[in-house]
């Protein structure tokens, strides 16, 4: 057996196995009454212990102790009469089927990599081997590891498997992605949730290993270990046993010189940089240059922009933090009050178009450093148009109310608005020049669009962004569609001769003579007034 601790501390029996309170008392009821289930679904993160608790089932179906397969262990007790308790514990981790099962070598115990044997003909290969008898265990167990891997045709071949199994077969299907079975699946299993282990349990489950292993370690260290676990009994024992290797006396201080941050921290302090594009694109270079790779740190990205996304909008408790530790939903749930659902949003978008261009892009990282650049820059802007209303909110007499004294305003005055530069006002000035070749260009592509770029207004002009005010919210919801958005982006990156966004606000559209005559003509007109009271409008305008 590998003296890797992971393999040599692996719970044997469901005593064994550290929290999962409720999955062991399901199995250990069901097995005691002889109510077990033909196939069973464990679901949960990675490393809490699914793969263990499946090849513990498999050896207390299997073990040669269990001379009557699932009878209540009370009745055991009164058939074995004096013997010691510990002689009938199921299982038995003494016969020859329960080491054949720890040690790999039962022939009648069988595990599948669906990721790797996921299509219709490796589902068909596993129906023709099931109608086959045990070799020499009671039950064939079958453990299909990672199951939401297996294609749609897989599933429906399983499908047809689950729905008759033969009397001599146990499944059991394992998955870190619940939400992708198929509810065809899930009506013919027993489903298992395994949760993300506690602090406390994994200082339990660690400490055990350092008593058996002799291991000088603080236990400051110990608990720092078990936070850098993530709720994964797996990735801890790992960790432990990286640094037991170094043969010294673990400390707090050796952890930090010797394991570098995680990568939920990284993301998190990368967020945290959005306001400083240097500091941004420094800390994406220093995490590509220790071996990630350009396409799993944005998918990373966007999973906490998302996890950010659903917090803000009041489904964090349901859909977040089942997948997170305490601490680490605490973080999550703080670093969400510094973002809008605007900014959320728009930095998702940013980081769509930039994985789809990595598939072609000639530098790596490219795409990703633009869009970092670009959400810096929006980040920039939209925080210097909330101290713009301000500074001119605190030109109203009661200036006090809004804690801004006279001396800051005025400097917050000449600095986030100096008077235009020449290349903002030339790029404005160009593009309205042009405004009728752009709407020429669009024409063929959308008529709608055309017709609606002819009322909006271009307020300002930066580097890399054009502002563009329009006078109704639907106009804004049309231009914020992407595929309207990247056309008129497009050509007036053409004109200007370098790459530009757009960004788009709803101004005050005035109020003119013609419009009030019309309201007061409309409130005269019985038809009018009877659409109104339909639709519970006061008036219509």
């Amino acid at each position: 057996m590998s003296n890797a601790f992971y393999l040599k501390y692996r719970p044997q029996t469901l005593e064994q196995l550290i929290g999962q309170e409720t999955v062991k008392k399901t199995i250990l009821s069901s097995f005691q009454n002889n109510k077990l289930s033909h196939a069973y679904l464990f679901v949960g993160p990675r490393g809490s212990g699914k793969t263990s608790t499946a090849r513990i089932l498999a050896k207390m179906v299997n073990c040669e102790k269990s001379t009557v397969y699932g009878l209540p262990s009370t009745a055991k007790q009164a058939e074995v009469g004096s013997r010691k308790s510990e002689d009938i514990t199921i299982p038995c981790n003494k016969c020859k089927t329960c080491i054949s099962i720890t040690d790999g070598s039962n022939m009648d115990l069988i595990e599948i990599d669906a990721a790797s044997n996921r299509g219709i003909d490796d589902i068909r290969s596993l129906r023709e081997k099931i109608k086959l008898a045990p070799t020499a265990s009671k039950k064939k167990v079958y453990i299909i590891d990672e199951v939401h891997m297996l294609t749609t045709e897989a599933f429906n071949a399983l499908l047809k498997t689950l729905e008759e199994p033969p009397s001599h077969v146990l499944f059991i299907l394992a998955t870190t992605e619940g939400a992708k079975i198929p509810q065809t699946i899930l009506s013919r299993v027993q489903k298992l949730d395994f949760k993300l282990a506690t602090q406390g349990e994994l200082l339990e489950a660690l400490e055990r290993i350092v008593k058996a292993e002799t291991i000088d370690i603080d236990k400051e260290a110990l608990t720092f270990l078990a936070k850098r676990a993530d709720g994964s009994f797996r990735d801890g024992v790992k960790l432990l046993d990286q640094i037991a290797a170094m043969g010294e006396k673990i400390t707090t201080k050796s952890l930090e010189q010797n394991l570098k941050s995680g990568e939920f921290q990284n993301i998190l302090n990368l967020i945290k940089d959005f306001n400083d594009s240097a500091l941004a694109l420094l800390n994406i270079n220093r995490q590509l240059e220790s071996g990630i790779d350009a396409k799993a740190l944005t998918l990373s990205l966007m999973d906490i922009f998302r996890n950010l996304l659903l917090i803000k909008n009041g489904v964090g408790e349901a859909l977040v933090s089942p997948n997170f530790t305490s601490d680490k939903y605490q973080d999550l749930i703080k670093a969400s009050g510094n973002f809008t659902n605007q900014k959320i949003t728009s930095n998702l978008d940013i980081l769509q178009k930039a994985l789809e261009k990595l598939k072609f892009a000639s530098i790596p990282q490219l795409p990703l450093e633009l869009a970092v650049v670009e959400m810096c820059s929006l980040e920039q802007t939209i925080d210097d148009r909330k101290l713009k209303v301000v500074v001119e909110d605190s030109k109203i007499e009661n200036r006090e109310e809004i804690n801004i004294p006279s001396s800051i305003v005025k400097d917050l005055s000449s600095t986030i608005y100096p008077p235009p530069s020449s290349s903002d006002s030339s790029d404005i000035s160009k593009l309205k020049e042009k405004w009728t070749f752009v709407l020429e260009t669009i024409r063929p592509f959308n008529f709608s669009l055309e017709a609606l770029l002819r009322s909006i207004n271009i307020t300002e002009c930066t580097q890399n962004k054009v502002l563009i005010e329009v006078p109704y919210s639907f106009h804004q919801r049309i231009l914020e569609a992407p595929k309207n958005r990247d056309l008129l982006e497009s050509i007036i990156s053409d004109i200007l001769g370098r790459n530009m966004g757009i960004l788009v606000s709803l101004g005050n559209r005035p109020v003119r003579a013609d419009d009030i005559a019309n309201i007061e003509v409309a409130e005269d007109d019985e038809i009018i007034r009877a659409a109104a009271e339909i639709f519970n409008s006061d008036t219509v305008n």
